[in-house]
């Protein structure tokens, strides 16, 4: 199998709907698990998982070097805390979502049973969010209503204290290239991920290859620790979004990438709290941009002190490992995110090019 960008973008278009739509909040991937699992049912490759949950495929190439590929399943979300006496779930957050996120939004429980029900969240102040003198600041100011008279009523249909919910944005495609969703931080780079392993399922001459689809990144990159601390990769890369502020309002200076700039190669992030934030590798950043030059590939640059993936965390594991990011630009990150196709195809192909690079 080789790289075909227009291939990619189809397969992307069609698959995306279903890696978008499955449940995965952080600390409850196995769904989205499952499905990887059935799209890469095909491959020939060591399949393995960890205590944490973690999703692990191993490639044995003829190369010295071992390289560890993150793609975080998890996408952010709520976890019920309280359920009261009228039948209202009352909830706290999964990984970094505001608060203006939640008015009216329709969420899906799923119960221990695995059951998905359906519910709205909405705030104490009734009626639109400009009706609202103040904008809320806690999560802890919203609810979520399930269609129930009392709180047997809730426990009846199966839901308990601890469930998780997801937020619901049915993915939708606009313009010619571009398309919104959930998750699609991070599940457009499980699709880069998954494709990467298909294109090296023939490949001998390549690393000692791990593609690692990781658990609870958004809340604090615990599953890529882990793997990583017992992989113990030379070299580790992070599949994340990178923010497009490319929109009405942001100043020129305060940029940080555009959509349809191509892949995004990441210089550093997090750097404003000096606790773990990423400078990747040199030689990591120098090797990525020669790839992309020599193959025509668009790309642009993140130097962003904010934000986090699991390469800010696995740098210093196993007395230190070259990590690094190779990202696609988003736009409304932790909201109903986009994405541009023609940068995820940039994106898988310089991924794939740069782990060639690593057996030359």
């Amino acid at each position: 199998m080789e790289f075909n960008r227009e291939n990619t973008e189809k397969e992307f278009r069609e698959r995306i709907v279903g890696l978008s739509g499955v449940f995965g909040p952080s600390g409850f991937e196995d769904e989205v698990a499952n499905l990887i699992k059935e799209h890469l049912k095909d491959v020939d490759y060591e399949i393995s998982s960890d205590i944490m949950g973690n999703l692990i495929f191993h490639k044995k190439g003829k190369g010295k070097t071992r390289v560890l590929i993150s793609a975080h399943m998890d996408e952010i979300g709520l976890i019920i805390r309280h359920i009261d006496s009228k039948g209202f779930l009352w909830v706290d957050t999964l990984g970094g979502i505001a608060p203006q996120q939640f008015f009216g939004k329709h969420v899906i429980i799923r119960t221990e049973e695995g059951k998905h029900i359906d519910g709205i969240i909405n705030s104490l102040h009734p009626g639109r969010p400009d009706r609202c003198h103040t904008m809320p600041e806690s999560v802890h100011e919203f609810f979520i209503e399930v269609g129930a008279d009392s709180k047997q009523d809730v426990i009846d249909m199966g839901i308990e204290v601890g469930n998780a919910v997801s937020i619901d944005y049915p993915v939708i495609f606009l313009g010619n290239h571009r398309i919104g969703g959930k998750a699609l931080d991070d599940r457009a780079f499980v699709f880069i991920l998954e494709e990467l392993v298909k294109l090296l399922d023939d490949k001998d001459n390549i690393p000692d290859f791990y593609a690692v689809f990781s658990v609870q990144e958004e809340v604090g990159a615990r599953g890529a620790i882990v793997a990583a601390s017992n992989i113990k990769p030379d070299i580790a890369i992070a599949l994340d979004m990178s923010l497009a502020t490319d929109i009405p309002g942001v100043p020129d200076a305060e940029c940080v990438n555009a959509l349809g700039e191509g892949a995004s190669i990441k210089v550093m992030d997090k750097l404003g709290t000096g606790i773990g934030g990423l400078l990747s590798n040199r030689e990591v950043v120098s090797q990525m941009k020669k790839t992309a030059k020599e193959n025509n590939i668009p790309y642009c640059i993140e130097a962003y002190a904010a934000g986090a993936t699991d390469a800010s965390f696995m740098q210093t594991l196993n007395g230190g490992i070259k990590a690094g990011g190779i990202q696609t630009p988003m736009r409304y990150v932790h909201s109903y995110e986009v994405v541009d196709v023609r940068d995820v195809a940039a994106t898988l192909e310089l991924l794939y090019r740069y782990v060639l690079s690593l057996s030359e």
